[in-house]
């Protein structure tokens, strides 16, 4: 007979993942054990082992969760009806609240995707694809002949997504610079350019 599952299991499965990302974000994957993880969430190793086979399988359910939830954001923004500048503007928006509220997690995918087997970094490539995707296209409704060349279009994207996640590697939302003014200004930058460019209203 199958073991039933306790009403709170998904919540505990998410604290653990929550104090986990944490963990490694500050310490890095590969110097914290599972044992660690279980100190972190006050548990023994054992019951971490019930909601996990392994360390691998929590890196993986904290960035695949991490960047499913970017991604299904960012997809319900890119199919809104308004004009592309404004879709633009919300889509680095909404990826930049992400990333702030989720540093955690923004920051094990960055360092520590390298940890994951190979079938499942080719899961959460998938995603990032389909992210860079959704960009590119955006890109393309805003300035069609600069976005022609198929060569350009992937370094334009990137060139946007790495601005946007490598700056939490130094930024917190706590800061100086809200969140929302940060993508305000991000945003602005790329489409507008700097030399040229006024200050965002």
């Amino acid at each position: 007979m199958s073991r039933v599952r306790a009403d709170d299991y998904d919540d505990k499965k998410q604290l653990i993942l929550k104090k986990a990302a944490a963990l490694f974000a500050t310490r890095g994957f590969g110097s914290a054990t599972m044992i660690d993880v279980a100190k972190a969430c006050g548990a023994s190793k054992s019951r971490i082992y019930h909601y996990f086979s392994s360390k691998e399988d929590v890196l993986f359910d904290i960035i695949i969760e991490h960047i499913k939830n970017l991604s299904d954001e960012l997809s319900t923004i890119s199919s809104r009806p308004i004009p592309a500048k404004e879709r633009f503007a919300q889509f680095v928006t909404a990826f930049i609240r992400c990333s702030a509220d989720s540093r955690n997690e923004h920051l094990v995918l960055v360092n520590d995707i390298k940890f994951l087997p190979e079938d499942k970094r080719k899961q959460v490539l998938k995603l990032e694809t389909h992210l860079v995707s959704m960009l590119i296209t955006l890109l393309q409704e805003i300035n069609p002949t600069l976005m022609t060349p198929v060569k350009v279009r992937t370094p334009y994207a990137m060139l946007l997504f790495g601005m946007v996640i490598w700056t939490f590697t130094w930024y917190e939302k706590n800061g100086a610079v809200s969140p929302e003014e940060l993508a305000s200004r991000i945003s602005h930058l790329f489409l507008a350019g700097f030399q040229d460019s006024t200050p965002p209203v």
